[in-house]
């Protein structure tokens, strides 16, 4: 059967409405981050090229979903239309969400804006508490719950210092964390699992959590300007 290419028309819409962001990543793991990637045939017709039938997926979660392994269960084309739901309901309800951080600082530079040394300590610290949470999830390859909780209380109050975006990424963290050490539990058990697809998606959740070293960085640049 031949791969038909999505019409333009189909490919912009779907970028428009997941704004790159991976239905997998959102579904499975909250993660809202643009990523690299491509549109995916959802019924796995290579035929099919209606809108209906495109979903925007990640490289790793677009391979993954192509591929056929005898090992592991693939994910499903129901599973993707309903994480496709959910991707796009949550865009559309904060159309505001997520502004371009490099042109939001680039703004902020030519406008000159900056804030206090008491803001500026303030926040820091939710900046160097996030840094070293994720430099000990990366460093020790995987994390308790001693751990997760008290990021959670240090990063408690982030929404009244920054703004939603700042306190959803913090979230991010707490989600991915939990779901990390629930694999880690998981693996202890090996004969009782999938252990194929949990070392798959334990080896993604670090990677994850290394890649936000600069992503971090990015993000909270805005805020810690001083005037």
């Amino acid at each position: 059967m031949s791969r038909k290419r999505f019409p333009k028309t189909v490919e912009t819409q779907v970028l428009l409405r997941s704004r790159r962001r991976c239905a997998f990543c959102f579904g499975l793991l909250g993660d809202t981050t643009v990523k690299e990637g491509q549109l995916a045939h959802v019924d796995r017709d290579p035929s099919n090229a209606t809108l209906e039938n495109a979903a925007f997926l990640c490289t790793r979660h677009h391979d993954h979903y192509d591929t056929l392994s005898r090992q592991t269960k693939r994910y499903t084309p129901g599973e993707l239309r309903t994480y496709r739901s959910m991707l796009y309901e949550h865009l559309a309800s904060q159309p505001g969400a997520w502004p371009d951080t490099l042109a939001r600082a680039g703004k902020m530079k030519r406008q000159k804006v900056g804030v206090s040394l008491d803001v500026y300590d303030r926040r820091v610290a939710y900046y160097r508490a996030t840094r070293e949470f994720v430099r000990s999830v990366v460093a020790e390859g995987k994390v308790e719950y001693k751990e997760i909780f008290k990021f959670a209380a240090d990063t408690d109050e982030a929404l009244f210092l920054f703004d939603e975006t700042i306190a959803q990424y913090l979230s991010l963290f707490y989600k991915s964390a939990i779901r990390l050490h629930t694999i880690g539990k998981l693996l202890e058990r090996p004969a009782e699992q999938d252990v194929g697809a949990l070392a798959a998606e334990d080896a993604h959740l670090l990677n994850w959590f290394s890649d936000q070293f600069e992503e971090m960085r990015m993000r909270f640049l805005p805020f810690l300007r001083l005037a």
